[in-house]
Parts: C-alpha cells; structure tokens; sequence
C-alpha cells in the first residue's frame, strides 16, 4: 500500500525501509559536513590562538572522494534499478548520483590542471 508501483512480494516494512534510506542518507551525510567543517574550524581558530598560521585549506583530495563514491554508488543504484524494475523511471535513482559524480570528478580535474599551470607560472 506504501508503494503503489512496488513489486508484489514486499512487505510494508521493507518498502518503508527502501522510501526512508535516502532520507537517511541525506541526513547523515549533511551532519557529517556540519561537523568536519566544525572541526576544521576550531582547529585552525586554535593554531591562530597560538600563534601560528594555518595551512591553506585545498578540499581537492576530498571532492575527488566524494566525487568516486557517487560515481560507484549511482552506478550500482542504476544497475539495480535496471535489472530489478527495467527500464522505468527508477532509473533515476541511479542516474543522479552518477552524473554528479561525473561531474565533480570533472569539476576536479579542471581545477587540478588551473592549479598546476598557475604554479607552472609562478616558478617562472
């Protein structure tokens, strides 16, 4: 009753699960960015404290991780929704976190070669 466009066989309980799971998710990842950029925040408020000046903070690394588990994630999602409901607009599911993979992957990449060109000149 959940899901009307749910295969027969589930159970209310697992078709509560499967609409929740992306909520969940959301969720989790956003309180995980409040507190790594808390913590980045405090930790450099401290090294100023003391006198100290803190590296400049590059997030390269962690958007091209960020960028790979999307990538993974969506194609997985995609490959599910393709063989569990074929073609249908599930697929969707799949398909959006792929692009947005694609995309910071991307995102990473030009920025990686205007950094290395930007340094390129300064050595000049």
């Amino acid at each position: 009753m959940l899901l009307q466009t749910a295969p027969t066989g589930l159970t209310p309980a697992s078709q509560l699960m499967i609409a929740i799971l992306p909520l969940i998710a959301v969720v989790v990842f956003g309180l995980l960015s409040f507190f790594f950029f808390l913590w980045e925040y405090k930790k450099n408020k401290t090294i100023i404290e003391k006198g100290g000046e803190p590296k400049p903070t590059y997030l390269d690394e962690k958007l091209l991780l960020v960028g790979i588990v999307a990538l993974f994630v969506g194609t997985g999602l995609f490959f599910f929704f393709l063989i569990y409901n074929g073609l249908d607009a599930s697929l969707l599911g799949g398909i959006i976190p792929t692009t947005s993979g694609l995309g910071i992957i991307t995102y990473f990449i030009v920025i990686k070669k205007k950094r290395d060109r930007e340094r390129e000149q300064q050595k000049r």
